[in-house]
C-alpha cells in the first residue's frame, strides 16, 4: 500500500509539472552561474536547500526584531544569535549543521549600522569537507515608506576558506571568484526528491 501511494503521488506531481509549466529545456546560465540540480552535489546541496529555504525567513526576522523600536533607534538585521534561537538552518549548529561541513557563519551589515537600505551578507566558509565551498547570501534591503522590499540571491564560491566580501555588488562578487546559484525547475525539484521514478511516472503519463 505505501509503494502504491507513493507512486501515486509521484504521478501527480509529474502531472502537475508536465500542466502547469515544468521547464522541459535547462534555463541557459550566464558563465558566472551554476544550477542548483546540476553543479552542486553533497554537503554544498544540502547547504544551498536549507539555504534557499530560510532566505525568506530571515526579512521576517528583521521585522520582528525591529517593530518595537523607538522613533531615532537603529534597525539592525539578525545576528547570528538570533539565527541560533530561532534554530533556523543552515545557521543553527545541530547535527545537520555538523554532517554538513560545519560551515562558520558571519554577518556584514550596511556601512553605517542601521541603514534602512542597502546590501546585507551572510557568509559561510571554511567547511570541514573534502571539496567544499563557501557560501554568501546576499539581500538587497530598501525601506520604502512602510514597506520593506528585499532582493536575495545566493552565491557558491568553489573555495573552502574565503573573506567577507567588501559589498554585494553582482560585478564585484563575480570578479572575486563568487557564481550566482540559480534554483531548480519544477520538475528538476520533482525528480530530486523522488529520483529516476518520477521520469518513468512521467512518461506513462504522457503516453495515457
Amino acid at each position: 500500500m505505501l509503494v502504491l501511494a507513493a507512486l501515486a503521488v509521484v504521478g501527480v506531481l509529474a502531472l502537475y509539472v508536465q500542466r502547469y509549466g515544468g521547464e522541459r529545456q535547462p534555463r541557459a546560465l550566464y558563465d558566472w552561474q551554476i544550477s542548483a540540480f546540476e553543479d552542486l552535489s553533497g554537503a554544498d546541496q544540502a547547504v544551498y536547500n536549507a539555504l534557499y529555504t530560510s532566505q525568506e525567513e530571515i526579512p521576517y526576522i528583521y521585522d520582528v526584531i525591529n517593530r518595537f523600536n523607538e522613533p531615532g533607534e537603529l534597525f539592525r538585521w539578525p545576528s547570528l544569535q538570533d539565527l541560533q534561537e530561532t534554530l533556523l538552518p543552515p545557521f543553527y549548529h545541530d547535527r545537520s549543521w555538523e554532517q554538513n561541513g560545519s560551515l562558520q557563519w558571519t554577518l556584514h551589515e550596511p556601512l553605517g549600522k542601521g541603514e534602512m537600505q542597502g546590501s546585507v551578507m551572510y557568509l559561510g566558509t571554511g567547511g570541514k569537507l573534502p571539496g567544499q565551498g563557501s557560501f554568501l547570501l546576499v539581500i538587497g534591503h530598501v525601506h520604502a515608506g512602510i514597506t520593506n522590499n528585499n532582493a536575495l540571491v545566493i552565491w557558491w564560491n568553489p573555495k573552502n576558506e574565503v573573506s567577507m566580501p567588501g559589498s554585494g555588488f553582482q560585478d564585484q562578487l563575480i570578479l572575486q571568484g563568487w557564481r550566482e546559484v540559480v534554483p531548480y525547475s519544477g520538475d528538476q525539484e520533482v525528480k530530486r526528491l523522488y529520483g529516476d521514478e518520477f521520469e518513468d511516472a512521467d512518461q506513462e503519463s504522457g503516453e495515457n
